[in-house]
């Protein structure tokens, strides 16, 4: 935020580098298969940009939409192939693409660039049919996403005005797709790298293509006879109960928070009851615009959706306790958070192809869940005050009324492929049990489930990326899972563990010179205030090094005393408002990368410019206020010199618009 405060019309440099350094393994181009024709082109330019340091290859696999009519229409289904950091690197290598479904799979390079598993043998990063960067690509609008629920489909009309088979968007051409990838690169062999709807791909590979897959890594599995569909509310609740048994388990925590479970469920009748209005902002429907916050959407926004990641600070899921609280006390920021979150990561992010997620989730998945939800479901959304997770998935589904299609299975995978599944404890979307069961019916499997872990296992896990790295190297070997008891379990923020500032968490939304965004009188008075007390600053420090120098050959004068206090006071306050901006910006910074949620809920106590704010900020205060009222009486008294006087309100006036932000963000609070 400083630099944009101080250089406001600031250049952003954006480098793409594309390049390609080594011929890929021979491709056969044009092999023919049983229904159908693919073969590989190159490209010199990939899709997306790459990290630097890193050599890639990158191309397109052509396959048939219908491989049943191989002469048809064709789709092109790029990849990136990340090379070895080695010289000599293992033949066979990993290909991995993303879950979902329709979640992009090529914004992964810059995950797999700094992977272990990269030491020892390429990585290929494969777009399935339908995503973001394929040809075509099922991406909608996201400003129609409200309308394909009210009797009419724009999103389906403009999939089908493309001349696109809906009907050719499955799983099953998506596992025929990564075999054709495998056989027109011309490897005999790879290793498969699923995770959540990956998986289930993955499996279907396993079972189709024994021979060319040497080993697979599971993360979060989804099973091909099990869908969320059948499971909307059991699923996310087994996951909020854990929450509550490992709180409850905490001496801290039970203290903290000694009603947790019962906090929950009357928070989530009360938004049922009487919903909370926010206001969010969309790149396409424009806004602000109204949402109402109701229990089904705290649940599904807040509280599952931070069980995605780590039950740990500073990830959200450790502020679910607190959060509870603070929205059970009347504090509807979170909520707004939360709103704005979801709509930018599951309807406006450029990523999802929520078109493929419809296609396969309409046509596969909903048919194969049948009519009626089990009774465990029926059940636990009873407890959830009636929450069901894919209500607006089953209407566009109804809207949509596209024809059944067979489901991606009926049972668990059997295979002697060597496989290493990993789970966690706190998944809310594909449950441990689906992985550990699926593993019980692999031969060679190992199952590894991480305490306090969520749907995503292996962010922030070194234990994880150790394992993977071993297992790969030797898919036969005992790992040594040592390091799973010795990560890190569930752990919750206490009430006391963060400074009480919200309002803290507005600045940065508040203050974007130099971009799109922010408030207009906010960022102004940030301007004045931070321009002003550096100009007062300098010169400031020149009117010390003259008074010094005067001082020293024995000429200094002073007419009146108070002129040195004001000095001093002046000195102190541009000095502290200039440190006051710089903590913010540090906190601010800090809390970029572990989300707006979180920070709602005030900064870390931990965190040492957080402190240091905490304790500035009213020293800040009181002298500025001293200055002020100094300055005051100096114009109405008549005293110092006209010039003096001017230079000390200027700095006085600068540092109060510092003072006034700092009321509106809660700084002079935080120790309270």
């Amino acid at each position: 935020m400083l630099a944009r405060l101080v250089l406001p019309s600031s250049l952003a440099v954006v480098v793409a580098v594309f390049f390609i350094m080594s011929e890929p393994a021979p491709a056969r181009a044009g092999m023919d298969v049983p229904g159908g024709v693919f073969h590989i082109t190159r490209v010199v330019e990939c899709p997306i940009a790459v990290p630097d340091g890193v050599v890639v290859d990158c191309g397109a696999l052509v396959v048939p939409e219908d491989y049943e009519m191989p002469d048809g229409t064709t789709l092109r289904l790029p990849y990136i192939m990340l090379r070895s950091r080695s010289a000599d690197p293992e033949p066979d290598p990993l290909i991995f693409t993303a879950g979902g479904p329709g979640y992009s799979s090529l914004d992964s390079v810059w995950m797999f660039a700094d992977s272990r598993l990269l030491d020892d043998r390429d990585i290929i990063i494969f777009e399935q049919r339908g995503n973001r960067y394929a040809e075509p690509a099922l991406t909608c609008d996201p400003s129609v996403w409200w309308e394909e629920t009210q009797g009419h489909t724009p999103c389906l009309d403009a999939i089908r005005a493309r001349a696109i088979d809906i009907s050719q968007y499955t799983t099953h051409n998506i596992v025929r797709d990564v075999v054709a990838l495998r056989e027109a690169l011309g490897y005999e062999q790879w290793n498969l790298y699923g995770s959540s709807f990956s998986t289930l791909v993955m499996l279907l590979v396993m079972d189709a293509d024994p021979s060319g897959t040497r080993s697979a890594i599971l993360q979060s599995v989804r099973p091909p006879n099990e869908t969320t569909f059948a499971h909307e509310a059991d699923s996310p609740l087994r996951a909020i109960e854990q929450m509550f048994t490992d709180c409850a388990a905490d001496d801290h925590c039970a203290a903290s928070y000694p009603d947790l479970a019962d906090d929950f469920f009357a928070l989530v009748r009360r938004l049922n009851t009487e919903p909370v209005e926010v206001e969010i902002e969309s790149s396409t429907v424009g806004g602000p615009f109204p949402l109402d916050m109701d229990g089904d959407r705290f649940i599904d926004w807040v509280a599952v959706d931070q069980l995605y990641g780590p039950v740990f600070p500073h990830y959200g899921a450790a502020y679910l306790p607190l959060l509870i609280d603070e929205v059970g006390r009347g504090n509807a920021r979170p909520l707004e958070i939360a709103a704005q979150d979801a709509r930018n990561a599951y309807i406006e992010d450029p990523n999802w192809a929520w078109g493929l997620m419809l296609a396969i989730s309409c046509q596969q998945d909903l048919p194969a869940a049948g009519t009626s939800r089990p009774e465990a479901d029926l059940a636990a959304s009873d407890r959830l005050g009636g929450f069901a997770r894919t209500t607006t998935q089953r209407e566009i589904c109804a809207a949509w009324d596209l024809a059944p299609l067979p489901p991606a299975g009926t049972d668990y995978v059997r295979s002697d492929v060597p496989t290493l599944v990993l789970a966690g404890s706190y998944d809310p979307v594909t449950p441990p049990i689906w992985s550990r069961t699926t593993a019980e019916h692999l031969t060679n499997s190992t199952y590894i489930e991480f305490p306090g872990r969520g749907h995503d296992v292996t962010s922030d896990n070194p234990c994880a990326a150790m394992l993977e790295a071993l297992f790969m190297a030797d898919p036969m070997t005992e790992l040594d899972t040592s390091c799973v008891e010795i990560s890190p379990g569930a752990s919750f923020v206490m009430p006391d563990d963060v400074y009480r500032a919200p309002g803290l968490a507005q600045s940065g939304e508040e203050i974007s010179l130099g971009s799109a965004g922010g408030v207009a009188w906010i960022e102004a008075v940030v301007f004045v205030s931070v321009y002003g007390t550096f100009f007062v600053t300098v010169i400031l420090v020149v009117v010390g090094l003259v008074w010094l120098a005067r001082t020293r050959r024995r000429t200094a004068h002073i007419a009146d005393r108070t002129a040195l206090i004001a000095y001093t006071l002046a000195s102190l306050a541009a000095l502290a408002t200039i440190a006051v901006w710089v903590l913010i910006d540090q906190v601010i910074e800090h809390y970029a990368g572990w989300g707006d949620l979180a920070f709602s809920l005030g900064p870390s106590r931990d965190l040492a410019s957080a402190r240091l704010l905490a304790w500035i900020s009213p020293l800040a205060g009181l002298v500025i206020l001293a200055l002020a009222a100094t300055v005051t009486w100096a114009w109405i008294r008549h005293r110092w010199p006209i010039g003096f006087r001017v230079l000390t309100t200027i700095g006085a006036l600068c540092s109060l618009a510092m003072v006034m932000l700092g009321v509106r963000w809660d700084l002079f609070t935080m120790l309270v």
